[in-house]
C-alpha cells in the first residue's frame, strides 16, 4: 500500500478530530498521548478546535512525554509512567540529553523516589527543586545561571514528577506539585511501550521509528529495539518506508475550511514535518525554538501563522502571517475568544 502525502494529512486531520467538533472532552482521541500545555494554556485552545464546549477541568496536569506540561486522563497516569519509564541507561540519558550521568536509571529513580518523599503538601518547583539538590547523585546536579546557585538539572527534574506521582496544580500562577494520590511507587521497569508506538502510529501515522523516537525525546536506534513485532503492518508513504497499526485504515476524511491550531497542537506534535509542511521557510516560522506560533490550518494544509493575545483584558486578538490567500479567520477566532472567556475578536494580518 502506498499512500499520498495529501491522503495522510486528510487522514491524521480525521484522527486528530479536526474535520468535527464533538461534545465530549474525555473520549478526544488526541487524550490517548495526553494534550501538550503551555503558560498561555494552549491546551484550551486545541480543545476548541476540536469541541463545542471546551473545558480542561476534568483532565490532570503532569510532566510526562519530553518532560513536558501534558493534560491527560487521570485514570491513565499510572499506565503511562511505567510506558514512560526508560528501558536503560542510553534511553534514560537522551530523553534527559545528560550523557555524562553514568548510571542514568538508577539515578531518576533516586530522584523520583526523593521528589515524592518531599512533597507532602502543594509545594512550588523551586521549594521542591531546594530540598531535593541535597539528596541528588552529584552527577545530575548542574550551576543554573538564572538561579545564580546550583540544583537538578532541569530536564532530569522534569522527568522524574511523573513516577513520583506529581501533579501540577493548574489553578496556581508558580508551578506547584501535590501528590496524586493511591500511587503505586516507581516503577520498577517500562512496561506498555507498545501500546504508545501504536497510539502514536494511529494519529500521527503511517510513520516509522525515527518520527516516534523525535516525539517521546530518545534515539532511533533504542526504538528500534524496542519496535513493536506484532500489531503493525508496513505501508509506504509516496515511496517511503512507514508503519500503521494493523486495526487503522487510512480514512478519506473532508478536511475542515479553517482551524487556528495553538503551537503546541497534538497535530503539529508529528515528527515528520516535511509531510506536514514541506516549504522550509514556513517550518522555521511555525516550529520555533522560542516563541512558537500557532498553524492556520485551511482545506487541510498549512496556510499561515498565527499569534494571539488579550488585548483590554476582553478582546482575542490574531495577528495572521498568510502563506498564501486566507479566507475569513474571524469565525475561528471567536471561537478561542470564547474559550478564554472572553467577549469580542479580531483579526489582523502581518
Amino acid at each position: 500500500m502506498d499512500f499520498t502525502r495529501q491522503q495522510v494529512l486528510f487522514h491524521r486531520i480525521h484522527q486528530h478530530e479536526l474535520d468535527r467538533r464533538v461534545a465530549g472532552a474525555a473520549e478526544l482521541a488526541v487524550f490517548s498521548l495526553g494534550v501538550q500545555d503551555n503558560t498561555s494554556g494552549s491546551a484550551l485552545l486545541s480543545l476548541a478546535a476540536r469541541l463545542s464546549s471546551p473545558s480542561t477541568d476534568e483532565f490532570t496536569v503532569t510532566w510526562s512525554v519530553r518532560g513536558a506540561p501534558h493534560l491527560h486522563r487521570a485514570g491513565e497516569l499510572k499506565a503511562f509512567a511505567r510506558a514512560l519509564w526508560p528501558w536503560s541507561d542510553a534511553d534514560a540519558r537522551a530523553r534527559a540529553a545528560r550523557p555524562k550521568v553514568d548510571d542514568m536509571v538508577a539515578a531518576l529513580r533516586h530522584i523520583a523516589t526523593a521528589m515524592r518523599s518531599i512533597v507532602t503538601k502543594p509545594m512550588t518547583k523551586g521549594d521542591v527543586s531546594k530540598a531535593l539538590t541535597p539528596l541528588a547523585p552529584k552527577q545530575t546536579i548542574e550551576a543554573c545561571r538564572s538561579c545564580q546557585t546550583e540544583h537538578v538539572s532541569d530536564p532530569i527534574f522534569r522527568l522524574g514528577a511523573l513516577p513520583a506521582g506529581l501533579r501540577i496544580l493548574p489553578e496556581e500562577k508558580t508551578v506547584t506539585f501535590e501528590r496524586i494520590h493511591g500511587w503505586p511507587g516507581i516503577p520498577r521497569k517500562t512496561a506498555g511501550f507498545d501500546e504508545l508506538v501504536h497510539r502514536y502510529l494511529t494519529l500521527h501515522g503511517p510513520a516509522g521509528p525515527s518520527e516516534v523516537a523525535g516525539y517521546f525525546g530518545t534515539t532511533t536506534r533504542e526504538v528500534k529495539k524496542r519496535w513493536p513485532k506484532e500489531g503493525l503492518v508496513e505501508v509506504t508513504v509516496e515511496g517511503r518506508q512507514a508503519w500503521l497499526p494493523e486495526d487503522v485504515e487510512i480514512v478519506d476524511a473532508e478536511p475542515p475550511d479553517v482551524r487556528l491550531l495553538p503551537p503546541t497542537d497534538p497535530y503539529l506534535q508529528a515528527r515528520d514535518r516535511d509531510l506536514l509542511l514541506p516549504d522550509k521557510a514556513a517550518q522555521k516560522d511555525i516550529f520555533r525554538i522560542l516563541g512558537r506560533r500557532g498553524a492556520i490550518l485551511v482545506d487541510g494544509e498549512i496556510a499561515g501563522s498565527w499569534q494571539g493575545r488579550v488585548v483590554s483584558g476582553k478582546r482575542f486578538e490574531v495577528t495572521a502571517t498568510p502563506y498564501r490567500p486566507l479566507p475569513d479567520l474571524l469565525p475561528e477566532t471567536q471561537i478561542l475568544a470564547q474559550a478564554k472567556g472572553l467577549s469580542d475578536a479580531s483579526v489582523k494580518s502581518d
